[in-house]
């Protein structure tokens, strides 16, 4: 059967568009000449849709793309919230609710709780987590149809890539579907919700880690703006951020219409320009991790000039790919993105636990470039792998960063 990203399929609509609008033309009778006109725009319409849906690799499958546009989540179910062990299934996907009391919002979430979560002799563990944002458009169903997100996580806890996490996807837009890219501002409060709000649900009702660098964000395209543009207004909250495709101005995203095109408010949420005007004593600084297509002509050159930024401050691995801001990529970029995120959230006595293999880098293992902890947590990351120590030499010991045009914006 022809899937949703199939080249056949968008090659039959293309084909039957056209034989429509022959139809339409040859046809007299001038009903048929409307049906047949108004069919093929319709297919030809379709058939561009299906195209740009192989490009990106958005929906492999027909479930995919029926649960998505019809906000169905076919099994995933919901996961009451709770404080009991008893009242979880161990490795739940599902649904749950993530009210603002800061925010005002209230708004639904997906959230993954590791096999581990539920065993007896773990009851005691507080967990790290991952915040996973999605991209515009986009909801939180994305990461189970387009990222396989339990799929990815499942395959690298049997592989002992990763120890178990918590990972919570909440919607990083309104109900109304406006595009708010996890900002404050005019009429906005996401940034509060996503940061605040969230975390406080998690506590709540959740067994994970109270401790902030036991937190991480990840996101795709606009998430991974999201996952930036958070990490730096919020260096305190958070132990990293994993960047995969994000842009790196305000103007280069929705984020610009968010903020009512003011220069002022994009300068302030473009990570590239924060990132600019760190100094080397900056502290704390969540430990950062970026990937970026090559092929990505609108945002690979931004994120070049915010990885070199960075690297003034810590060591940043840089996971390049040649493609561009595609589903594909995503998929391809994530379980390199977990994987580094483990190894900059779990605690000594989590890594004793839960020991991982570490080995050559392949597409699920780290980049060869060692990285920088969170400098609050740099004792912590005694690691089996030689690449992760000792600690990078201090920040004023690195070499100074010739910025090119890009930085004039700031």
């Amino acid at each position: 059967m022809l899937g949703p990203d199939s080249r056949v399929l968008t090659a039959l609509l293309i084909i039957v568009s056209v034989g429509l609008l022959v139809a339409a033309i040859r046809f007299r009778l001038l009903a048929v000449k409307i049906l047949c006109g108004t069919l093929s725009i319709v297919v030809a319409m379709t058939g561009g849709i299906a195209a740009v849906n192989y490009y990106y690799g958005y929906y492999t499958t027909w479930s995919a793309l029926w649960a998505d546009f019809h906000g169905t989540t076919g099994n995933l179910g919901t996961i009451t919230a709770s404080g009991s062990t008893s009242a979880i299934v161990a490795g739940r996907f599902g649904w749950t609710d993530l009210p603002g009391k800061l925010s005002g919002y209230d708004r639904k979430g997906l959230v993954y709780l590791p096999p581990q979560y539920g065993e007896a002799k773990y009851a005691r563990v507080r967990f790290p987590v991952v915040e996973l944002f999605h991209g515009s458009p986009g909801t939180p169903l994305a990461w189970n149809s387009v990222l396989h997100i339990t799929q990815v996580a499942d395959s690298l806890l049997a592989k002992h890539l990763i120890g178990p996490m918590v990972f919570v996807m909440p919607s990083i837009n309104s109900s109304s579907h406006t595009y708010q890219d996890c900002l404050n501002g005019p009429n906005l409060s996401d940034d509060t919700y996503l940061t605040k709000d969230v975390r406080a649900d998690m506590f709540a009702h959740y067994r994970v880690s109270h401790d902030p660098y036991e937190w991480g964000m990840s996101g795709y395209s606009s998430g991974g703006y999201c996952a930036a543009n958070l990490a730096l207004h919020h260096p305190a909250s958070f132990g990293a951020a994993a960047v995969i495709n994000g842009y790196f101005r305000a103007t280069d995203g929705p984020a610009a219409t968010a903020l009512n095109h003011s220069t002022m408010l994009e300068n302030a949420n473009s990570p590239l320009f924060l990132a600019e005007r760190l100094t080397p004593n900056t502290s704390p600084l969540p430990a950062f991790w970026v990937a970026a297509g090559t092929h990505d002509k609108a945002d690979y050159p931004a994120a070049t000039v915010f990885v070199a930024a960075l690297n003034r401050i810590e060591s940043v691995p840089f996971f390049k790919f040649n493609a561009g801001d595609t589903g594909n990529a995503w998929q391809a970029a994530l379980p390199v993105a977990l994987t580094w995120l483990w190894q900059q959230l779990s605690t000594p006595d989590l890594r004793a636990q839960f020991p991982v293999h570490v080995g050559a880098p392949t597409s699920t293992t780290l980049p060869v470039r060692p990285v920088k902890p969170h400098p609050h947590s740099c004792h912590r990351v005694a690691h089996p792998s030689p690449a992760l120590l000792p600690c990078p030499a201090p920040a004023h010991q690195q070499p100074k960063l010739v910025m090119g045009p890009a930085a004039t914006r700031a």
